[in-house]
């Protein structure tokens, strides 16, 4: 937004208005002392809740140059990126740029930019205050405008739809492609690609690989999406702890591959009878670990899917709350997808395991397992919501719950 020299001076000398905000500092021993981190927070969510703009720190109200020492930029901008982190709720991802501009009563000091971007949900501070920017100032958004602001941007953000800035059109795999769409499509494959949202230009009209298009298409979606993976882990107890622990595995790759390499391993540590009885349904596992994979909140980042493999139970961690008014109690006789696009592709495509398709789409899957995992078990599996992570727990069957080995 503002590039160059000149035009940040312009601004200075212009004043705040809807797009930008000055903020002088007042450093202590510790750290800023004053605006406080709330305070800060404020401005960036009314920025979020609007069409973004930018917040000058080391400026006084009047577009003088107060500066930041260089000593202390580094703290200044840690200051920053935790007030927007952890005084805004979601965090806002502002981009924090040095500036060195003329002061009076001569010489040049630094400033920070930060630029914060129209945000993607409906943003409000720590405190739960929503703001959003109306000429040179902050106010409070009426409950009528918050509702609209909250029709507006849901509408408007589906997180598996969204390109990802640091992936090419060139990381997808071909043979993945080819293998999903065919060798010959009637279009050329760029107006495929887009038509069908595997990818979708940017801001800057270059294409880029949705979400959902490198989780599916990607040889290794977790270069660009770090969280998109399984960790799956097996203990001797009953306890999560690290002296029981007996084998660990991280389940990586496109998400297919993901999905069979976490029934492979629960296929591989659970327990068998000698009359072939195992410890657990592999149907209701394969419909458990599709469900996690299809439906976790992807936009939860530094939370992966876990698995995990007690003496008793199998764990199944998937990141991301209940969507709407989907409660606990109801979620076996209702549907909703996070995920459509992804969705939509796994309904098409046959794992290598069964041969059959990931999904059904006849929104069964809450209910097989509760009912099937129940029927096999004799105790009814369990959904439980733990702050952002929903948890399915699956019991083993009670005749080889005690065995002291694994298969």
């Amino acid at each position: 937004m503002f590039d160059t020299q000149d035009a940040i001076l312009a601004q200075l000398r212009a004043g705040e208005d809807g797009r930008a905000e000055f903020k002088e500092l007042r450093l202590g021993a510790r750290g800023v002392a004053s605006p406080n981190a709330e305070d800060l927070a404020g401005e960036l969510v009314a920025f979020a809740n609007a069409a973004g703009g930018t917040v000058f720190v080391g400026v006084d109200d009047q577009g003088n140059v107060t500066g930041i020492p260089s000593d202390r930029l580094d703290v200044v901008e840690q200051w920053v990126l935790n007030a927007a982190t952890h005084n805004c709720d979601p965090p806002t991802r502002p981009i924090v740029r040095k500036a060195l501009l003329p002061a009076e009563p001569g010489g040049d000091r630094h400033v920070l930019l930060v630029e914060v971007p129209r945000g993607l949900y409906v943003h409000r501070t720590s405190r739960g205050r929503y703001y959003t920017r109306v000429g040179s100032t902050k106010r409070d958004l009426a409950p009528a405008e918050l509702a609209r602001l909250f029709q507006q941007r849901g509408r408007e953000y589906v997180f598996d739809e969204q390109s990802v800035p640091s992936a090419t059109v060139e990381d997808l795999s071909r043979p993945r492609l080819e293998a999903f769409f065919g060798r010959s499509p009637t279009i050329p494959w760029l107006d495929l690609l887009r038509n069908t949202r595997v990818t979708s230009r940017d801001e800057l009209g270059v294409d880029r690989p949705t979400v959902a298009g490198l989780l599916v298409f990607a040889a290794e979606p977790t270069d660009f999406l770090a969280s998109g993976s399984i960790e799956a882990a097996c203990y001797a107890g009953t306890r999560l702890s690290s002296d029981d622990l007996t084998h660990a595995e991280r389940l990586a790759g496109p998400v297919s591959d993901q999905i069979d390499a976490g029934i492979a391993f629960v296929a591989r540590f659970m327990r068998k009878a000698p009359g072939g009885q195992a410890e657990y349904d592999i149907d209701v596992v394969d419909e458990a670990i599709v469900n996690a994979v299809a439906h976790r909140d992807y936009a939860i980042t530094g939370s992966k899917i876990r698995l995990f493999l007690f003496q008793d139970r199998m764990e199944l961690y998937s990141p991301g709350r209940l969507p709407n008014t989907i409660t606990l109690q109801d979620m076996a006789y209702r549907t909703f997808t996070r995920n459509q696009l992804l969705v939509s592709f796994l309904s098409r495509i046959r794992s290598k395991r069964s041969g059959e398709v990931f999904l059904e789409s006849r929104g069964e899957g809450v209910r097989k397992i509760l009912e099937d995992g129940e029927a096999h078990s004799g105790r009814r599996p369990e959904y439980e919501l733990f702050g952002e992570e929903l948890r399915l727990t699956l019991w083993a069957k009670e005749s080889l719950a005690q065995s002291p080995t694994r298969a």
